[in-house]
Parts: C-alpha cells; structure tokens; sequence
C-alpha cells in the first residue's frame, strides 16, 4: 500500500520536536492564563519545526535519500506538494528571513503584473495588496461588498470589485469581467466564533466556512484557469496539520471519506467528513482542502507553465482582524498572551509574505510547495512537508471532482 510519508521521516519529526524547545500552544497558554489562581506550573505541549526528509544530512547524503525515496516508490507524483527531486534539495527547507520578506519591493527590471487579490480590504489581504501597488503592480481587490472594495482601493491604490465567494453567482460574474491576471490570490477566509453550535450557510446553502473558505475560492479557480497567466497562490494555515502546534488542539482537521461531499442532500451538510458541525473543526478542515486543493492545482497549471504554491502568513491575533468572531474577551487577551509569548505576527508582516509569494522571482519554477511561518514567531517562512492527508494525491483528486461535482450541481439548480 502507498504510504504518504516514510517510517524514518516521522521517527525524524519526533526526534526533532523532542530536541527543540518547548513551544506552548497558544490555546493551552490560555487554558494556564485562565488557571494561574489554582495552578502553580504550567503545562507546556510540545511543538517545533518540521523536519523534511533530508533535514541534517550533507549534500552526498541527501541525494543518497533522494534516490532511495525514489527507489522505493515514493516519487513527486506520490509526495505532493513537494518539487520535483531536481528541486528538492533547494525547496524543502527553505528559509526565507525576516530582512527579505520585509524589505519587499519591485525590482526595476521586473515588468508590472496583474495581480487580483481576494479578502484584500483587511489584514493580511490589505497589507498585502498595500505592497504590491506601491512596487507598481496592478491590484484588484476582491471584496465581498462595494463598500469594502472600495476601502481596499482607497487604501492601497488598487481597483475594486465585488467578489462574494459565499455566493457562487457574485464568484461567477466578477470572473466574468476578468480577460486575464498574471497572479491569483485567493487569501479571503473566516474562522467561526467557536462556541457555535449551528452552522451558518452561504447563499447557495453551503456551511459557511468550506462554502468560502474552499468552495468559493475553488468556483473563482475554475473560472478563472484558463486566465491565470503566471502564478495561483493560495493562503492556508498549519492547522490543516493535527502534528503542528494548533492542529494537535481541539477536533484535528481531516477530511475522512468525504461523507458530506458524498450526501445526496447537496450543499445541506455539515462537515465535509459528514459529522456533526464543529466550528473549530469546520476551519481546519478548510484550510486542508487550502493545501490539498493547491497540489491538485499545481499539477494542472504545470502544462501552461503556471505555479500554485500554498502558504501560512502565521498567527496574527488581532480581535479585530482574524478573531473579530470569537468571544471578545477571549481574542483580547489571546491577543496579549500570543504576542507576549512571542509566537505572534503582524497583518504587515503577513501582507510582506504574500506579496513575496505572489510575486517574488525566486519562486518563478516552484510549484506545489508549503511555506509556513514557522518556527512560530521568528518572523520568517519555510518550506516544507505539510500533512500525511495534505499529500494524498488519491484524495486530493476526489475533493477536486466532488467539489466541482456540487458547484456543478448548485449551479444548474439555480439557473
């Protein structure tokens, strides 16, 4: 049976978390804040950077690895989201620091893109499109409502447009209106206060955070494919992952045998795994259709010469940006301890890595990579293996069909 990682590459994940330092979660820095009158030690979860399967050899030792994964039938078809083994060696691993992604700016001899943003009228997206039109690129921003179209424009010298990705029919008229785009972000998402008990829906009737979060976005993709002339990049987070800090902490993100995509109740169920709604849940297995959908794509964009590269911006606690759903109280004093703990980031750090993604020439020939900010904190990215489930190639297929299958279907109910 195929096996998405090697028995030695996840002894090699253990060892490596067991060598670092300990990281707190954040979720359970906050389960200790909340206990400090009755607790007298914390206890600390154990979390740290990822190793890739080469991580720690020489050069001769890592294409001696490279083959034998190779060998052993582990190709770049069956690790996905990893470069080709040409490639590997420079891509996984990667570390792109703080001065690069900070220093962010067009170089002269670069010619002007067209680059269109999604959920660039706040935080990450607005920082990020800021950026972007300032080195003298050509920004649409992408909102959901005029009003914040027209916000994003104003602030970052963009050109608005509606895009509504919790209604397939808003999805399909703004792509109507593209010719082309060098550069698609899809970068919009929510997270749901994580005390609800009931989903909301979109306006096709999908639960909200996969109908936006991946749904949506998936719609505009389809849309818009045949358009992209340069690079897909696609924002995710390492939730998706149930061995990353975040990911080990409530329901683990995964995507099970599909049984909600698979109901025969259309856009009426729940979870895509066909459980019951479970907020926190809902938003990690978004952010793996995130990672799992831009392998897919990056396969079928590789004919035509495009990219499709995923990536984390990192923990940004702002209560008024990502956690404006959660308990306000919560999310204010999250917000202190996550930076306090220094494990948190800024949008305008986060804005520094998208627009590097989207744009940076170094990433010209890097398709289905996973850049992650990552050891959490130290304001930098890195490249390297997401989660088993992420890489399932069988199963990044079948999202990819049942996806289309139920907008396929939601649009021929509504026409």
């Amino acid at each position: 049976p195929r096996r998405s990682t090697t028995e030695e590459e996840t002894e090699a994940r253990r060892a490596h978390r067991a060598q670092n330092p300990v990281l707190m979660s954040l979720v359970e820095v906050w389960l200790c804040f909340a206990l400090l009158p009755l607790a007298s030690a914390f206890v600390a979860a154990p979390a740290g950077p990822r190793r890739s399967t080469t991580e720690g050899l020489s050069a001769v030792d890592r294409r001696s690895a490279l083959a034998e994964l190779l060998l052993s039938g582990l190709s770049a078809t069956t690790l996905a989201l990893v470069p080709p083994a040409s490639a590997q060696q420079q891509q996984l691993d990667r570390v792109v620091g703080k001065e690069e992604l900070l220093s962010f700016s067009k170089p002269p001899e670069i010619e002007a893109l067209d680059i269109i943003i999604t959920g660039s009228n706040s935080g990450v997206g607005l920082e990020g499109a800021k950026l972007l039109s300032a080195a003298g690129h050509r920004v649409t921003c992408a909102c959901r409502t005029e009003e914040k179209a027209a916000y994003a424009a104003a602030q970052t010298g963009g050109r608005p447009a509606v895009c509504d990705l919790a209604d397939l029919e808003s999805v399909r008229r703004f792509a109507s209106t593209v010719k082309s785009t060098d550069v698609l972000v899809l970068n919009a998402g929510l997270a749901p206060n994580t005390a609800s008990t009931a989903a909301r829906r979109t306006r096709q009737g999908f639960e909200e955070t996969i109908g936006v979060n991946h749904l949506g976005h998936f719609a505009l993709f389809e849309a818009l494919e045949s358009k992209i002339r340069h690079r897909l990049v696609v924002t995710a987070s390492p939730v998706h992952d149930p061995e990353s800090g975040g990911g080990k902490v409530g329901s683990p993100a995964t995507l099970g045998d599909f049984a909600g995509l698979l109901a025969t109740g259309g856009a009426t169920f729940d979870m895509v795994d066909g459980g019951a709604f479970d907020p926190d849940k809902a938003y990690k297995d978004s952010k793996l259709c995130n990672v799992m959908f831009a392998a897919e794509a990056a396969r079928r964009l590789e004919k035509r010469g495009v990219t499709a590269n995923a990536f984390s911006p990192g923990l940004i606690p702002a209560p008024d940006g990502f956690f404006k759903y959660q308990n306000p109280v919560f999310a204010n004093v999250f917000n202190v301890i996550a930076n306090a703990v220094g494990v948190a980031e800024t949008a305008a750090f986060g804005g520094s890595c998208l627009a590097f993604m989207a744009t940076d020439a170094s990433l010209n020939d890097v398709t289905g990579a996973w850049f992650d900010t990552e050891p959490p904190g130290k304001h930098q990215l890195l490249s390297h293996l997401p989660s088993d489930e992420a890489r399932d190639v069988d199963k990044q297929k079948l999202l990819w069909a049942l996806s289309e299958d139920l907008i396929n279907k939601v649009a021929a109910t509504s026409s």
